[in-house]
């Protein structure tokens, strides 16, 4: 909404080329005629600068725009209030418009079936759209093309209804959840709250400013006899949906600190200072359906939170205590692996999966995991037992297959996943294999445990879940391995000899991380080898200098042989001097020999070429999976799942799409999608864990001193399979290995399978 003291206009305009795009919000060059516009301010260009929350916009396409004047550093600009686009009236118009999104074959059939296709999106009149006349176009690009009718001919509408107080991509949001104005207005009067926080990436402090406003201008509007915009069923700044919304959101915020409840007295403090005027309904609404709490500890959760870890907890109990499947194998016969002996407590797992459904390997870097893991598998494949190998992410995954020999998958693609919430192997549909074992299971979420013991049947599959708890725990809230392992009832096997310690190079090093030693003791050259192996180099040089230094050494190892796949850089921060943004952009011109030509995609600050490795920084539920052929890339049920720290690497550029090969896979990302990836030469520390790559240069300069610690630098460290290069200061790395990562979780999980296992004992 526009400011009192802000000129606003309205003129037309033809998009001569878009400037800066990001997911919602973009800059256009347009072409507007000063004859009929004359006070439109243009750039030395000749043309207006249009920017704001606004969809993509068709170049050579004219646009009525609604805006208010603004002198910006870049100089006079207009920020979109609405923006919409005449409907096509003629066959030719159709054609131009439908081009925008299909080929010129799928334009002429889609026009020969459907010619009133877009009043029929506009009036939601599309129960009898029969897909099979429609050759070449299936679900995914008939979505692709309701969203384009939608974004150019119904949101302005919306705009116009709502007098600009709700944005354009809010508007799409609800537009495709609700279809019609009169259920977006129905909707936000029976729940406002819930209506707006429903959906992506809309907060409850977004919503509540928003609707407050909502109230105040409708208000506004009947006093002074003009429309009511909506009726809300009671004030909103005292109601109870407020306060109810109000409880959820601060739970949900909790959950993304990683903790699964709160205390009932945090809870309501919190909520006492963020909206004092419905606070009084606190108790009210803490007997919502939606919220559990404990009376015995005094904390609060989302119900289904705690469900999910009740649940994961009777089914880990439940499966311990099963005696239906236990092996009876001569498991001290696998004590050699590959030539090489193996200690006694490594192969204790070996024991520990003849004998119990649930076990546990935990282990550091260099203390043999992988050699335990291949003794257990050998066992199976001796016995004819079948097994499954699962992780939480695809760099994992690979590395397992890698030092395994076996095909290894993420969680996801092994239990079926299909957009948007199929999963092929679920509660009626067991996995169908004797072994199912877990790598880097600390990275792994309550929620996505939730799937795996849904498709598990502990009458015929034993679980193996291996981690090393001084990584970082999941993303998403619970901290399942320390939990688990602080039970003390799953039988855990944890190995404490580190190989290799002794040879005084990386495995040392990064030993002594683990155990916050200072080991950075001595240093008087800029250039430090360590161990007789040298497989670890610490290079002293300030952040001022720190990106030119790692440039010039990924150029040194592309000239000795090294591949781009075979580099990966790791810093802790996305943004600032050394972050991974300005990083990726300075290794790109260095490592991708396409860099600087004409076919490209720019998206935001970045420019995507043939060649260029990808990161996939948000899980993509809808991932549009290419075949190359025009009328058959969207056959049957097209799309995939794109987990969140895959990597890829662009095949193809084209004007509106990439191809981009996940690892086998490829997708077909337009200019929307490319919002959900980066460049993947240098990725954050986080995005690493459970990858190996064969050199890393990690990059720890002195304005990341808040966020290192011993945790963090020992997964950057451990990342390596040849050679780790170290660029730093020794003062900042010293301190930050005596700090721990605060790992601290509040979860429900420790005391609900003690109580499950104490239940069973009362009732055996």
């Amino acid at each position: 909404m526009k400011n009192n003291d802000e000129k606003e206009v309205l003129f037309k305009g033809r998009i001569v080329r878009p400037i800066y795009e990001s997911e919602d919000y973009r800059v256009y060059a347009v072409d507007v005629n000063k004859d009929i516009y004359p006070d439109i301010k243009l750039t030395k260009y000749g043309n207006a600068t249009i920017s704001g929350e606004i969809h993509e916009l068709g170049k050579g396409i004219e646009y009525e725009i609604k805006a208010v004047e603004q002198l910006t550093k870049n100089g006079w600009g207009y920020k979109v209030i609405n923006i919409r686009r005449n409907k096509p009236q003629s066959a030719d118009d159709m054609y131009v418009f439908l081009q925008e999104i299909l080929t010129l074959n799928q334009a002429q059939t889609l026009y020969e079936v459907y010619p009133d296709i877009v009043d029929r999106v506009m009036n939601n009149n599309l129960d009898d759209i029969d897909l099979n006349k429609l050759h070449g176009i299936k679900e995914y690009t008939f979505n692709i093309i309701k969203d384009k009718i939608v974004e150019n001919f119904c949101l302005a509408e919306l705009v116009v209804e709502f007098q600009g107080l709700l944005s354009l991509p809010m508007l799409k949001k609800l537009y495709e959840k609700y279809s019609s104005i009169t259920m977006i207005k129905k909707k936000l009067k029976e729940d406002p709250y819930k209506c707006l926080c429903g959906l992506a990436r809309v907060g409850f402090a977004t919503a509540d400013s928003i609707l407050l406003e909502l109230e105040k201008v409708s208000k506004e509007s009947v006093k002074n006899g003009g429309p009511e915009i909506i009726e809300f069923e009671s004030e909103l700044k005292t109601s109870n949906h407020r306060c109810l919304s109000c409880m959820l959101y601060l739970l949900e915020k909790n959950e993304e600190d990683g903790h699964t409840l709160m205390s009932i007295n945090e809870l309501r403090n919190q909520c006492m200072k963020m909206v004092p005027a419905c606070s009084n309904h606190f108790v009210e609404c803490m007997k919502h359906e939606s919220i559990y709490y404990d009376k015995e500890s005094m904390v609060v959760s989302i119900r289904r939170t705690y469900e999910i870890e009740k649940y994961i907890a009777e089914k880990i109990v439940g499966g311990l205590v099963n005696t239906k499947n236990r092996w009876d194998f001569n498991y001290k016969k696998y004590h050699t692996v590959n030539g090489c002996e193996l200690s006694d407590e490594q192969v204790k797992i070996v024991e520990n999966i003849c004998k119990y459904n649930v076990c546990i390997l935990n282990g550091a870097g260099g203390t043999g995991k992988s050699f335990c893991t291949q003794a257990v598998i050998n066992m199976l494949k001796d016995n004819n037992k079948s097994f499954r190998l699962f992780s939480p992410t695809g760099k994992a995954a690979k590395v397992l297959s890698d030092y395994t020999k076996e095909h290894a998958m993420t969680i996801h693609r092994g239990l079926g996943y299909m957009p948007p919430d199929t999963w092929s192997f679920n509660e009626k549909h067991k996995l169908d294999c004797d072994a199912l074992i877990i790598d880097e299971f600390s990275m792994t979420d309550i929620f996505l445990l939730k799937r795996v013991l849904d498709a598990v049947d502990f009458d015929r599959t034993k679980l193996l879940l291996i981690g090393d708890n001084a990584q970082l725990p999941s993303v998403s809230c619970g901290n399942l391995l320390h939990d688990f392992m602080q039970t003390n009832i799953i039988p855990t096997v944890t190995l404490t000899k580190v190989f290799r310690y002794g040879e005084g190079g990386l495995m040392k090093v990064a030993t002594d991380v683990r155990f916050c030693k200072e080991y950075l003791t001595g240093i008087n050259n800029q250039f430090t080898w360590f161990g007789t192996n040298k497989d670890y180099a610490f290079v002293n040089v300030g952040s001022d200098i720190m990106v030119k230094n790692a440039v010039a050494l990924y150029k040194k190892l592309l000239s000795q042989g090294y591949k781009v796949e075979d580099i990966q850089l790791l810093t802790s921060y996305k943004k600032g001097d050394v972050g991974t943004v300005v990083i990726n952009n300075a290794i790109q011109k260095v490592a991708n020999p396409n860099y600087g030509s004409t076919e490209c995609m720019k998206v935001g600050d970045t420019v995507y070429f043939k060649g260029d490795q990808i990161i996939q920084n948000v899980n993509n539920y809808h991932a549009q999976l290419f075949v190359d052929d025009e009328y058959g890339f969207d056959e049957d049920l097209r799309e995939t799942f794109i987990a969140n720290g895959e990597t890829g690497i662009v095949k193809d550029v084209f004007t509106s799409y990439l191809i981009i090969d996940f690892d086998g896979v490829k997708v077909k990302y337009y200019r929307n999608d490319m919002q959900m990836v980066g460049l993947g030469y240098c990725i954050t520390i986080h995005k690493s864990q459970g990858s190996s790559i064969k050199v890393v240069i990690l990059l720890t300069p002195q304005s990341h001193a808040y966020m290192l610690n011993s945790n963090l630098i020992y997964v950057g460290l451990t990342r390596m399979k040849e050679k780790c290069f170290h660029l730093g200061n020794i003062d900042t790395v010293n301190q930050s290995v005596k700090k721990k990562a605060n790992f601290v979780r509040n979860t429900f999980m420790q005391r609900l399978i003690k109580e499950t296992c104490e239940n069973l004992k009362k009732t055996a």
